[in-house]
C-alpha cells in the first residue's frame, strides 16, 4: 500500500514538473529567438519600413497617416506607376508592426523582438489556461519542446518578412483553444469552455487576416462551435460577431478602393498561378516559384533548361484586382486544359507538404546549386523535420485507431481541422516554412487529445 502511494506521489510530482515546463516553454524560447533577431537584424540598422514582400510599404503608410495602402511598391507592373494598391497583403501583420513601431521605434530588430514578446505572452497565457485542465506527462512535454525548439520553428518565429513569424504561435494557441471544442469534457468549468470556444473563433479569424490560407480552418472552427450543445446561444452569437465585424471592415476597405466586393488578398490570383502552370510544374520544388515572374530561364538539377517568360515585365495592369483576376483565370484555364499535369503537380505538393524532409525550395536562384546551409545545421534541420513528420503520423494513427474502434466525433473533428490546415497548400503550393506551423499545431493536438488526461480525471486516481 505504501509503495502504491509513493508511486502515485512520484507520478503527481512528475506531472507537476511537466506542467510547469510546458507553461514556461514560450518564455524559455524567447531567449534564442531574441539572439536570432540580434544576429540577423541587430547590426543591419534596417527599419521596419524595409520589410520585404510588400509589408514594409503598408507599415510605413499606417505609421505615418493611418492608411492601409502601398504606393510605388506594387508586386506587379502597373500601367500607371502612381496608382496605389490596398489589398496585396492581409491587414493584421502590417497593423501589428505599425503598432509595435509606435511603441518601440522603427528599427526592425526592436519590432521583431517586441513581436516575439507579444506572441510569447499570448501562448504562455493559453498554456497556463490549459494547465488548469490538463496534466501532461513528462515525455509528451519533452516531445513538444523538441518541436518548439526546432531550428525551423525558431528561425521562422524570429522573422518579420513572412507571415509564419506570427502564424507559428497563433496556430499553437488555436490548437489549445480547439481542444476545448474537440474534447469538451476537458474541463467542467462552463465559463472556461465558453471562453476558449470564443478564443478559437477569434484566433482562426486572426489567422485569416494574417494569411488567407487559414480560411478552411476558420470554417471548421465555426462549424465545430455551432455543433457544440455545451455552448450557449449567447456565446455563439458573440463568436459570430467576432467573425463578421473584421470581415465587414475588410470588405468595406476593399470596396472603397475597388468598387467591388473582395474579402481576401489581391495576391491570391498570382499565388494560384504559381501552383497551376507547366513552368511551375517543371520548377517545383527545386526552384523558388518567384522565378516564374522575373527570369527568362531556369536550369534544373538534371541539366534541363526550362524556358520562362519574365512575366513581371510582360504586361502592365490597371489595378491590383485586374492583376489578381488575370493570373487566377490563367491558373483555372491550365487546370482545365492540362488535367493530368494538374494531378502530377498536386501529387508533388502532397509530397512536399506531408513527406519531404529536405528544405524546400531547394534553391532560390534560377541557376546554380542548392541553397547552402552549414552541414551541421542542414543535418539538424532534416532530423527535426523527420521527427515532426513522425509526430504528425502518430496523430493520424490515433485518429485512424479511434475511427476503427467506432469512435466518430472527436477523431473526425480533429481530422477536419488538420486537413483544413493543409488543404490550401496542397491545392496551391507549399514550401517547408508553410507547414512548420501546422506541424506544431498537430503536435499540440496529439498532446492534448491522446497523450494526456484531464486534470480532474487524473486527480481522482
Amino acid at each position: 500500500m505504501a509503495q502504491a502511494t509513493e508511486r502515485v506521489a512520484t507520478e503527481v510530482r512528475r506531472r507537476g514538473l511537466a506542467t510547469v515546463l510546458l507553461v514556461a516553454m514560450p518564455c524559455i524560447a524567447l531567449v534564442p529567438k531574441c539572439l536570432l533577431v540580434a544576429h540577423a537584424l541587430g547590426a543591419s540598422g534596417a527599419h521596419i519600413f524595409d520589410t520585404g514582400f510588400g509589408f514594409g510599404a503598408y507599415v510605413h503608410a499606417l505609421f505615418t497617416d493611418g492608411a492601409f495602402r502601398s504606393c510605388h511598391s506594387a508586386p506587379f507592373k502597373l500601367c500607371d506607376p502612381d496608382v496605389c494598391v490596398y489589398a496585396t497583403r492581409q491587414p493584421l501583420l502590417p497593423l501589428l508592426y505599425a503598432a509595435l513601431a509606435k511603441l518601440v521605434g522603427t528599427k526592425s530588430a526592436a519590432v521583431a523582438i517586441a513581436k516575439c514578446a507579444v506572441t510569447t505572452a499570448l501562448l504562455t497565457g493559453f498554456l497556463l489556461t490549459l494547465s488548469r485542465d490538463l496534466r501532461p506527462g513528462l515525455f509528451p512535454v519533452i516531445l513538444i519542446y523538441a518541436l518548439y525548439f526546432g531550428p525551423q520553428t525558431l528561425k521562422h518565429q524570429a522573422t518579420l518578412d513572412y507571415e509564419e513569424g506570427l502564424l507559428i504561435d497563433l496556430e499553437a494557441c488555436l490548437a489549445i483553444a480547439a481542444l476545448y471544442l474537440i474534447r469538451p469534457t476537458l474541463t467542467a468549468n462552463d465559463s472556461r469552455r465558453a471562453f476558449m470556444g470564443v478564443a478559437a473563433v477569434v484566433l482562426a479569424t486572426a489567422l485569416y487576416f494574417v494569411k488567407t490560407t487559414a480560411l478552411p480552418m476558420l470554417l471548421v472552427i465555426i462549424a465545430l462551435m455551432l455543433r457544440r450543445p455545451e455552448l450557449t446561444a449567447r456565446v455563439k452569437v458573440i463568436s459570430a460577431l467576432c467573425v463578421l465585424a473584421p470581415f465587414a471592415a475588410w470588405g468595406a476597405h476593399n470596396y472603397a478602393f475597388s468598387r467591388g466586393i473582395h474579402l481576401s488578398s489581391s495576391w491570391n490570383g498570382e499565388n494560384l498561378y504559381r501552383g497551376s502552370s507547366s513552368e511551375g510544374l517543371a520548377l517545383y520544388p527545386q526552384v523558388l516559384l518567384d522565378r516564374l515572374f522575373d527570369s527568362r530561364q531556369a536550369v534544373l538539377e538534371d541539366g534541363r533548361v526550362v524556358e520562362l517568360h519574365d512575366l513581371e515585365n510582360r504586361r502592365c495592369f490597371v489595378n491590383e484586382w485586374e492583376w489578381n483576376d488575370y493570373y487566377g483565370d490563367l491558373a483555372r484555364a491550365w487546370w482545365r486544359e492540362h488535367p493530368l499535369d494538374a494531378l502530377r503537380f498536386t501529387w508533388n505538393r502532397i509530397w512536399v507538404g506531408l513527406f519531404e524532409l529536405r528544405h524546400t525550395p531547394y534553391r532560390t536562384l534560377a541557376e546554380g546549386g542548392d541553397t547552402e546551409y552549414p552541414p551541421a545545421v542542414s543535418a539538424v534541420m532534416s532530423v527535426w523535420m523527420g521527427f515532426a513528420r513522425l509526430l504528425f503520423l502518430a496523430l493520424v494513427t490515433f485518429i485512424v485507431r479511434d475511427l476503427w474502434q467506432g469512435n466518430r466525433e472527436r477523431p473526425l473533428w480533429t481530422l477536419a481541422l488538420v486537413a483544413a490546415g493543409w488543404l490550401p497548400y496542397i491545392l496551391v503550393f507549399a514550401y517547408q516554412r508553410h507547414v512548420v506551423p501546422l506541424l506544431l499545431m498537430a503536435g499540440l493536438l496529439l498532446l492534448g487529445l491522446y497523450l494526456s488526461e484531464p486534470r480532474r480525471q487524473f486527480s481522482s486516481m
